[in-house]
């Protein structure tokens, strides 16, 4: 039966309807979407007036939230975050891996890959992202010293094997001896290879960026920090027009001013909003393990004993409200880098990311708020309006 969701504000987020009419089909596609568009005989209809339609939203860099953790030994506790996350408007993920070291990563790269696809009653999975393990020992993060280790084909193409065809985006630094071979073979693959955790300079990261590299792994974070006269990874990316970049907007990781520059600096069009998420995302207390290390959640902040932050604690819908609080861009702009843009990073700008026919009818209703009322994957009502 196709379901009508009718007297809502549509963004689309190319247009704005409002009220305006979604119409599902039932096979998980959008039939139609606009101010013009009735609903059929028959449907089903769902009153969502005074709600915002949106796609919804796409997190490309997340490590867990809810309590639950993507870097695991058992595919379930995946698909329970992809059943806990459709709550925050998450309609698709990558699960993001790193792990204390290469002989665990493989196992939790398996799982991952095993637990991709849609999952019953939550988001899609879309697969896997490496953060790492081939980075600087100089910017690694939180990430543990253990999972650092020089390029080598071998060992990615370890990696990649273990993912079963599911490695979607890795995280590299171009300046380490080998960061060469193992891009070349990483776009050989069709994964999407980004810059991070990098001591690279401008020249370096330029040289990535034709070299087929393509995106940022969180913008300013564990990378060369900009400097007028050594502009880095940001200023090549900048300078580089098919670069997109990920932003944390969680007020944690990057002051404020700092994700208005990026934003206009970039264009809303190159810039994907990520949660970075850890495993206690979403709730107000938690102590992970991030490699040997426990971090702590205090007072929003993922932190090691040392002070580093952690990963995030934000989830995707209270940083599509923190775009809007700090008045960074307009709702469409913000729904637009938390929805249409990781959907291009990963070649699915085709499918997801729009309210258009024949996109898949993954849709997030937004109060008045912007907190998330309803969500829809696949044309499936998976959080229902409390």
């Amino acid at each position: 039966m196709p379901i009508a969701i009718t007297n809502a504000r549509l963004l689309t987020p190319d247009e704005e309807s409002h009220p305006g009419v979604v119409l599902l089909d039932d096979e998980g596609h959008i039939a139609a979407a606009g101010r013009e568009v009735g609903p059929p005989a028959g449907a089903e209809v769902t009153d969502a007036r005074g709600l915002t339609i949106v796609p919804g939203f796409i997190d490309l860099h997340v490590h867990g939230g809810g309590g639950y953790s993507l870097a695991t030994h058992d595919p379930e506790e995946i698909r329970s975050y992809a059943r806990w996350v459709v709550s925050r408007g998450v309609t698709s993920f990558l699960a993001t891996i790193f792990a204390p070291g290469i002989k665990e990563g493989l196992e939790f790269v398996r799982t991952a890959a095993q637990a991709t696809g849609q999952v019953e009653g939550g988001a899609n999975a879309l697969g896997v992202n490496l953060e790492g393990p081939f980075v600087s020992p100089q910017r690694r993060g939180a990430l543990p010293e253990g999972w650092v280790t020089p390029p080598a084909v071998t060992t990615f193409e370890g990696l990649a094997d273990a993912a079963a065809g599911h490695l979607r985006l890795m995280t590299l630094a171009p300046e380490l001896p080998g960061g060469e071979d193992v891009l070349r073979e990483a776009l050989g693959r069709g994964i999407v290879v980004a810059v991070g955790h990098s001591n690279a300079n401008y020249d370096t990261a330029s040289i990535a960026f034709l070299s087929g590299a393509s995106h940022v792994t969180h913008a300013l974070n564990a990378m060369r920090p900009f400097h007028q006269r050594e502009p880095g990874i940001i200023g090549a990316a900048l300078q580089s027009g098919h670069v997109t970049a990920e932003v944390i907007a969680d007020g944690v990781h990057l002051h404020p001013a700092t994700v208005q520059m990026l934003v206009r600096a970039l264009g809303p069009d190159r810039v994907a909003l990520i949660t970075d998420g850890v495993t206690p995302a979403g709730r107000t207390e938690g102590t992970p393990r991030i490699g040997a290390q426990e971090a702590r959640l205090l007072n929003g902040r993922m932190l090691l004993p040392d002070g580093t932050i952690a990963g995030g604690a934000a989830t995707m819908d209270r940083i599509v409200r923190n775009i809007m609080d700090r008045r960074v861009t307009g709702l469409a702009d913000a729904v637009r880098m938390a929805s249409t843009v990781p959907a291009r990073v990963l070649g699915l700008s085709e499918r997801k990311g729009r309210i258009a026919p024949g996109y898949d009818a993954d849709l997030a209703a937004l109060d008045g708020d912007l907190k998330v009322a309803m969500t829809w994957v696949g044309g499936r009502l998976v959080h229902p309006r409390a």
